[in-house]
């Protein structure tokens, strides 16, 4: 971004700069004097430069400024024309979210006012991590990028680097889980109780896999401090690592940590939920069964991730996100049907339990729908056909 400022910062001096200092358009900024987004070459054309931002290295676009045709010169504020911002961009939202795929998130937007009904509006797109993104509208299919001289279509080459350079990012990713899987497993440091099945949550930013993202140790204490970290419900002391701010809690059969790496991700794991040879009481005969407590599952899983919300909002550490979840040691545990008989429907048939990533485009989504996924899938490796805790979608817990 030219602008080294958040977005809501910017002011109509920052854009006299511009002029004053002859700042021409580049790879990462580009003006328009109108804002064209009625015809069908318009919005097309509209897409192209949104989209070639998202699939290079991001950027700003300013409507509402006069330019030399010739060497591309901002000359002069000449603003846009509205009614109402907030239906404005709306519909540009509404537009882009409806027309380029895959969906290009945060991108931001901000008018500002020049006089009753015309402004200046700065559409700002970031640099995706999910590129390359296509225009589909209409029939116009096509990539775009950008270089110094503005946006051009991709060619076959570009996009075969481009899509790679999205699938090292989920192999990446994978690889990441599956290391920290066997370290946890090994227990090499006895954080957990051995030989116990091991909840293990990983919350990702994709903004943290960049290797530019580094949060200082005084921040992350601080944060942590404002939400009340704690290690899926549980952990009172932060130590210092290598990687961040730990925490960790073992006491009798019951164990938890957490570790708050200084590139966004979080890490914590738990052997909270679960109890090998549980003897059930409350029915005869008194089945023996390796229980996974889902209620208390369900709950520390929820709120943790309205704390981590927090935590990322404090930091200014936004989606898109991956939460992935984990079982380990998992073979044979269960979720009993606890309606008066503790059916029990299936056990976990494997030792490794992986469940797929939810991918988090923003957290306006409610809490308990975003999550839905995971617990679907553990109630599916139990023999359910899917968590009891919710009627279509709305969430109504356990009963």
């Amino acid at each position: 971004m030219f602008f080294n400022k958040n977005l809501n910062e910017i002011s109509i001096e920052d854009i006299q700069s511009l002029i004053d200092n002859g700042v021409c358009e580049n790879k990462n900024l580009d003006y328009k004097r109108e804002l064209h987004i009625d015809t069908d070459s318009d919005k097309k054309e509209f897409l192209a430069d949104i989209s070639s931002f998202a699939n290079s290295n991001g950027g700003d676009i300013i409507f509402g400024i006069e330019e030399d045709s010739i060497d591309k010169i901002p000359v002069s504020i000449a603003g846009i024309e509205y009614q109402n911002d907030d239906v404005l961009i709306r519909r540009i939202e509404d537009f882009i979210r409806q027309s380029i795929q895959p969906i290009i998130l945060n991108i931001e937007y901000k008018i500002i006012e020049i006089e009753k009904g015309k402004g200046i509006l700065i559409i700002r797109i970031p640099q995706s991590l999910i590129a390359p993104h296509r225009v589909e509208y209409k029939g116009h299919n096509k990539f775009y990028t950008r270089n110094s001289k503005g946006k051009y279509q991709m060619d076959v080459n570009e996009l075969r680097i481009s899509f790679n350079s999205g699938l090292n990012l989920e192999k990446r990713i994978k690889e990441f889980k599956l290391n920290r899987y066997y370290e946890i497993i090994a227990n090499k440091y006895n954080k957990l109780i051995n030989n116990s099945p091991i909840f293990v949550i990983h919350y990702i930013p994709l903004s943290s896999l960049n290797e530019t993202t580094h949060l200082s140790i005084n921040d992350i204490k601080m944060a942590m401090t404002k939400v009340n970290s704690m290690a899926l419900g549980y952990g009172y002391s932060k130590r210092i690592t290598i990687d961040g701010v730990a925490m960790d809690y073992k006491e009798n059969e019951r164990s938890s940590f957490a570790i708050y790496k200084n590139n966004g991700i979080i890490e914590k794991a738990t052997t909270n939920f679960f109890r090998k040879e549980y003897v059930v009481t409350s029915v005869h005969p008194n089945p023996v069964i390796d229980l996974i407590f889902a209620y208390q599952l369900l709950d520390k899983v929820i709120s943790d991730f309205k704390e981590v919300k927090e935590y990322y909002s404090i930091l200014g550490i936004s989606t898109p996100m991956i939460i992935s979840c984990s079982i380990l040691n998992a073979q044979g545990f269960t979720i009993p049907n606890s309606g008066g008989f503790y059916d029990i429907y299936g056990n976990i048939d494997r030792d490794m339990l992986l469940i797929d990533n939810v991918y988090v485009e923003d957290f306006d989504k409610q809490d308990e729908l975003i999550l839905k996924p995971i617990f679907d899938a553990i109630y599916n490796a139990c023999g359910y056909e899917k968590c009891p805790a919710y009627i279509e979608d709305n969430y109504i817990g356990l009963k």
